[in-house]
C-alpha cells in the first residue's frame, strides 16, 4: 500500500503575466508552493522541499533582490516541509528518498534539512546547476548531501510504484514523478513541467525567462496530455491554485 499526502509549502504573489505571457501587466496572481510525501513500505519519499524557511522572515536575504523583486512570499511559518511533516508526526530524518523536480528556490529550498536522505537528480540537470552559465542559487541545493544523478526513467522500488519522468523544457533536467496509489489510481506530479491545467489544455508556455528549451517543454507538455488521457490517471500540477483546493492536505492523505 502507498500513501502519498500533499505539504503545503506557502505562496508566491507575482505577475500573472509570468504564467500566462498574454495576460495584461500589473495583474497578480498567487499560486500554492507544494511538497509530496509518498509513503512506500520500503522508504518514505519527498517530491521536492519548497521554499526555505528563512524565505519568510527576509525574503531579500534569502532569495535575492532579483527573486524577491519578483516573488514575494506569502507564507505562515508553519507552511514549510519541516512543519508539514511534523503534522504527520516526521522528522526530517525520517526521510529516506528527496526527489527534486528540478533545482528553482521554489523546489529545492529545504534539501539541507534531510541529510540522511538519498537525492535523486536527473544528470541532465545537476550537469546544468554546475555549469558556468547556471542562473540558480547553490546555496538551495550545493551541500554534502547524498546525491545520485538518473538518466531517463526509474523506477525506485522496482515494482512500479514511484517512477522518476524525465519532463525536461522548463529546465535542461526537469523530471516528474508517478505514483501508484492503487490498482486503479495513479498520480503524476508534473512539478514546473505544466504549471496548471490551464497550461496543458491550451497548451501555454510561461514567459521565455522560465523555459530553458521551448520545444523539450512541448514535447513534455504532449507527453504528459496523453498519460492524462489514461483512466486512473491524475496529473498534480506545479502551481494551479484551483485544483490545491480540490485536493487533501497533511495531515490528510491525497489517497
Amino acid at each position: 500500500m502507498v500513501g502519498i499526502y500533499a505539504l503545503c509549502c506557502g505562496y508566491l504573489e507575482f505577475e500573472r503575466k509570468l504564467f500566462f505571457p498574454e495576460s495584461e501587466r500589473g495583474t497578480a496572481m498567487t499560486v500554492p508552493v507544494p511538497s509530496y510525501l509518498i509513503v512506500h513500505p520500503r522508504g518514505k519519499v519527498l517530491f521536492d522541499t519548497g521554499l526555505h524557511c528563512d524565505a519568510v522572515t527576509d525574503p531579500v536575504a534569502r532569495l535575492g533582490e532579483r527573486i524577491a523583486k519578483y516573488y514575494r512570499v506569502r507564507s505562515r511559518r508553519n507552511e514549510n516541509v519541516i512543519d508539514q511533516l511534523a503534522l504527520l508526526g516526521l522528522r526530517a530524518e525520517d526521510i529516506s528518498h528527496v526527489i527534486n523536480s528540478h533545482f528553482h528556490f521554489d523546489h529545492c529550498g529545504c534539501n539541507a534539512f534531510f541529510p540522511r536522505a538519498q537525492f535523486l537528480v536527473q544528470h541532465d540537470e545537476m550537469q546544468s546547476a554546475r555549469g558556468a552559465e547556471s542562473t540558480v542559487d547553490r546555496k538551495d541545493w550545493d551541500h554534502p548531501l547524498d546525491y545520485r544523478t538518473v538518466s531517463g526513467e526509474r523506477d525506485l522500488f522496482g515494482d512500479g510504484a514511484v517512477v522518476l519522468l524525465p519532463t525536461p523544457g522548463h529546465t535542461a533536467g526537469h523530471q516528474s514523478l508517478s505514483v501508484r496509489a492503487g490498482a486503479q489510481l495513479q498520480f503524476v506530479l508534473v512539478g514546473d513541467a505544466c504549471y496548471t491545467r490551464e497550461h496543458l489544455e491550451r497548451d501555454i508556455l510561461p514567459v521565455a525567462a522560465a523555459v530553458w528549451n521551448a520545444a523539450a517543454m512541448r514535447d513534455s507538455l504532449a507527453m504528459l496530455r496523453k498519460l492524462s488521457e489514461r483512466k486512473g490517471v491524475t496529473l498534480i500540477y506545479g502551481h494551479d491554485a484551483e485544483q490545491w483546493q480540490q485536493i487533501a492536505h497533511a495531515p490528510e492523505p491525497m489517497a
